[in-house]
């Protein structure tokens, strides 16, 4: 488990994303390189979307859950951050 993400997910072990690390921790630490910067949005577009000329094959289901999920996280932090109210 990677220290530096645990804490950008405010120590949440329930919200880690243990297979997107098995299996794609190149992922990860750009996730971590990026995390709170207005460049992770476009990074998390760029990984959920089609977005390139060449066909890429995709994520299975669970990693993309993963992806997806830290995708709200970091938005519901920058919210808090700047006092915009979380809707749930």
């Amino acid at each position: 488990m990677n220290q530096k993400l645990l804490q950008l997910l405010d120590g949440a072990e329930d919200k880690y994303p243990h297979a997107l690390e098995q299996q794609f921790p190149h992922v990860v630490n750009k996730i971590i390189e990026l995390w709170g910067s207005p460049a992770i949005d476009q990074y998390f577009i760029d990984l959920m979307l089609h977005t390139r000329a060449v066909p890429r094959e995709g994520f299975p289901p669970a990693i993309a859950k993963e992806i997806f999920d830290l995708n709200l996280i970091n938005d519901e932090q920058l919210k808090a951050k700047q006092g915009v109210p979380i809707s749930r």
